[in-house]
């Protein structure tokens, strides 16, 4: 008898040696592998645990669960009626199967737009039922382990909404000019998980400007929660500068906000500028090509034509407006006449012209006679007349164009008559001539 008990114990030991250190017999199996929870709510996974062994009649089973992100997301694990797991061990009876919901909660440290990976294995070791004892095993010493399976959890806020604006406007650059409306274009994109409806408000650091975000009042936008949806909208905001507006450096802020509380700023920064007045050599031209003078000092009325524009703003930094705006024209370093333009604004461009004659003909050594047309020619000096201003540029370097003009001067007292009166006589020469020939056709 005694001997027999050695040998039972021995054969026990033996079995429950081999039985700890060989594979589960139970399998893991879940309903999903993945899954979205907004923040501050809950998402549930299905597990099925699977017994196949045909040893014992029961296994003893632990679930396990490891966050593989290094960020510990707070979770449970209930049985198939929601009641929480006792240490989280629970009895799976041979050929059959249990079901076990693991509970993940997205509360701090979990927020919406993280996304962690739960891996989740269990334990087992058998449940001897002989009587009279009944051993319920224990999976937590035990190498028997299940198969793993990998959890994503991927957290989202319900409501969050991205803006964004373009750098440069519709027309390229950053500058604004008083009086006039320029265009931006953004997108709003609702990068939450629901549905959305959304406001716009727009502001800027200048005064009296006049500004629209483009968009409806109570603009709705889709959630994410709706994979073919469309979530984002363009919309066009227009500036329009207050028309007296000083030159300087401004801030145009745009606010998206929801009904939901989310919301978004983003802000452009815009630049007011100067006015620029400019004539280029090229835009200067003449009624003639050249022209002649004689030696009693008579000569042709030459008209010089001349383009002036504004490349800049309509107010300066000292508030002049772009308005009643001096072309002077000179001609061989004499002044022959100044303008007045009643406007110049930005983008304008204004033909102005002058009338002069020649006083003397260009030398052998000159293209012709300097001419000169220059605007705003007064700037920071004192005008010859009261109405005579100085207008403040961002650029003072391109407000004179020049030329030259050919003049030739002639022997004959009046170049004109003589030339008429060459052709009278030629005219003549040739009647006479002809008038002899068909005299001589008819004698014959």
């Amino acid at each position: 008898m005694t001997v027999l008990a050695v040998a039972a114990l021995l054969f026990g030991s033996l079995v429950v040696t081999q039985t700890v250190s060989a594979g589960s017999p139970v399998t893991l199996s879940s309903d999903k592998t993945s899954a979205t929870v907004l923040e501050g709510e809950n998402v549930m996974f299905t597990l099925t645990l699977a017994n196949a062994g045909t040893d014992f009649a029961w296994q003893t089973t632990k679930v396990y669960g490891t966050w593989l992100a290094g960020s510990e997301w707070m979770y449970f694990f209930y049985d198939e009626d929601g009641e929480m797991l006792d240490d989280n061990i629970l009895d799976i009876e041979q050929g059959t199967s249990a079901t076990v919901l693991v509970d993940v909660w997205c509360v701090s440290p979990c927020f919406g737009g993280s996304s962690n990976t739960l891996s989740v294995y269990a334990k087992t070791d058998p449940r001897y039922i002989a009587a009279p004892d009944d051993n319920d095993g224990d999976p937590a010493n035990s190498l028997n382990l299940t198969n793993a399976l990998e959890l994503e959890v991927i957290a989202v806020s319900p409501y969050t909404v991205e803006l964004d604006i373009e750098t440069t406007s519709v027309d390229g650059g950053i500058a604004v000019f008083q009086g006039e409306t320029t265009t931006w274009r953004y997108t709003v994109t609702n990068t939450g998980w629901l549905d959305d409806t959304y406001d716009f408000s727009i502001s800027t650091t200048g005064s009296g400007w006049t500004l629209s975000d483009g968009l409806p009042a109570d603009q709705t936008i889709k959630g994410q929660s709706s994979p073919l949806a469309e979530h984002t909208i363009n919309g066009q905001m227009s500036i329009t500068p207050y028309s007296n507006e000083i030159p300087d450096t401004y801030i145009v802020m745009l606010t998206v906000t929801s009904d939901n509380g989310a919301s978004d700023t983003k802000s452009i920064t815009v630049v007011v500028p100067e006015p620029d007045f400019e004539i280029k050599d090229t835009d200067i031209s003449f009624s003639h090509t050249s022209a002649w003078i004689t030696a009693r000092g008579d000569s042709q009325l030459i008209t010089v034509y001349a383009k002036v524009r504004n490349n800049g703003g309509n107010v300066d930094v000292a508030g002049n407006t772009a308005t009643t705006v001096d072309v002077l024209f000179t001609v061989d370093g004499a002044t022959v006449d100044v303008k007045y333009l009643a406007t110049l604004t930005h983008g304008s461009e204004v033909t102005v012209s002058a009338s002069f004659k020649p006083s003397r003909a260009h030398s052998d050594t000159e293209s012709g006679l300097p001419i000169e047309v220059r605007v705003d020619q007064f700037n920071n000096l004192d005008g010859r007349e009261p109405k005579d201003k100085a207008i403040l540029e961002s650029d003072e370097t391109n407000n004179k164009g020049t030329a030259h003009f050919k003049v030739v001067r002639t022997k004959a007292s009046n170049p004109s008559f003589y030339l008429s009166f060459t052709a009278l006589t030629a005219a003549v020469g040739a009647a006479v001539l002809l008038s002899r020939y068909y005299r001589s056709e008819d004698e014959e």
